[in-house]
């Protein structure tokens, strides 16, 4: 597997005499899992105002290390996601060497994402099907092979294709599932989202999407389903279904849990803690499938127990600045206990466990708490 983000592969699997064996390799990640959390937390618990004074003094590199385009450092919300599609082949930037995530995204450029994405080669031969698709246009073969695959049709009054219109939620999932052959049908007249009417067209598809993590719910639990896309926000919901449809593929789960821990402290010492706290809760999930996978195998076992010996630093670290220093220093406990597993099952990740538990150790004695 190739590495991205340029974070190396702690959690290796490969097959020699029939038995998965662990490497681990020491990279640039290890030494930024040394700095970035380590100095943040020398000043933790400050308002977060401070802290991101603090932090930006750091030499972690936060700032400088990039998926290749300009406008996409390692603190980006959709870094990750980025980098990987980016990596894959599958999206590429402007000729200015941006990215623009934040700009709206056509139907031209989703269906680019979504074929390429889902491994689907665009190779239908043209047809005049659309009156605005001309044989020529870049976006002419992805229109052809959508048509082909039944997720597409013309404008009702015109026939147009309307290649530049923008896109919302609600028909992104629904070309996006249905493209991968993806049944929704067992979410039919169930209500997973509140404010999703159930006998809406696009109902399962947006239901079926919040059930399995690829789209996100609001403070109150509802999801904007007509809201207009971004770059960013198309690319990060393939990259969460790229998750879902390789879930087999356990070396390919553990190099994406690697890179999201590597993103836990890039996050935390930019003063981005709820972005922080979604990359551990998202290893502790892609560590469990793989736990699924195989569950007798040391290494997966090793890298489950990090995963979330990660989650339960950040939560002790947000409860610090939340004051309540008993439930922080609990956590912070938890997170050593589980970290400690993590060096018994295999002790191929010790360095990784002695870093968070003295974190967490540094948390106790900020919080006045002991270790158990």
């Amino acid at each position: 597997m190739p590495y991205l983000g340029g974070c190396g592969t702690l959690f290796s699997l490969k097959n020699k005499n029939k038995k998965m064996i662990m490497r681990m390799q020491k990279t640039d990640f290890i030494k930024k899992l040394s700095s970035a959390l380590a100095v943040l937390l020398l000043f933790a618990f400050g308002t977060p105002s401070v802290l991101a004074e603090t932090v930006g003094t750091t030499s972690s590199g936060t700032q400088i290390v990039s998926t290749g385009f300009s406008d996409v450092n390692r603190t980006h919300p959709n870094y990750t996601a980025i980098t990987y599609l980016s990596q894959s082949g599958v999206i590429g930037g402007y000729a200015d060497g941006t990215f623009k995530p934040e700009n709206s995204i056509n139907r031209a450029e989703v269906l680019k994402i979504i074929l390429k994405g889902s491994g689907i080669e665009a190779n239908e031969a043209y047809s005049a099907s659309f009156p605005d698709v001309a044989e020529d246009a870049w976006f002419a073969p992805f229109v052809m092979k959508a048509k082909a695959l039944g997720f597409v049709k013309g404008n009702e009054a015109d026939g147009t294709f309307a290649p530049e219109r923008q896109v919302n939620m609600a028909e992104f999932l629904k070309m996006l599932l249905v493209a991968n052959k993806i049944d929704v049908s067992s979410f039919e007249g169930k209500t997973v989202v509140p404010n999703i009417p159930l006998d809406a067209w696009y109902a399962n598809f947006v239901n079926y999407s919040v059930a399995l993590g690829i789209v996100p719910k609001d403070a109150n639990g509802n999801v904007d389903a007509g809201k207009l896309l971004t770059r960013g926000e198309v690319v990060s919901m393939m990259y969460l279904l790229s998750i879902i449809r390789n879930g087999s593929d356990t070396q390919f789960l553990l190099t994406r849990a690697e890179s999201e821990m590597a993103q836990i402290e890039v996050y935390i010492a930019a003063n981005m803690v709820p972005l922080a706290k979604n990359a551990a809760e998202l290893a502790v999930d892609i560590t469990q499938q793989a736990l699924k996978n195989m569950p007798d195998n040391n290494v997966v076992l090793g890298a489950a127990k990090i995963a979330k010996a990660y989650d339960w630093l950040v939560d002790s670290f947000i409860l610090g600045i939340q004051k309540q220093n008993e439930a922080a220093a609990q956590k912070a406990n938890d997170a050593i206990d589980k970290a400690t597993e993590a060096w018994e099952v295999n002790n191929a990740t010790q360095p990784i466990a002695k870093h968070i538990k003295d974190r967490a150790r540094e948390i106790l004695t900020q919080v006045g708490g002991t270790e158990n």
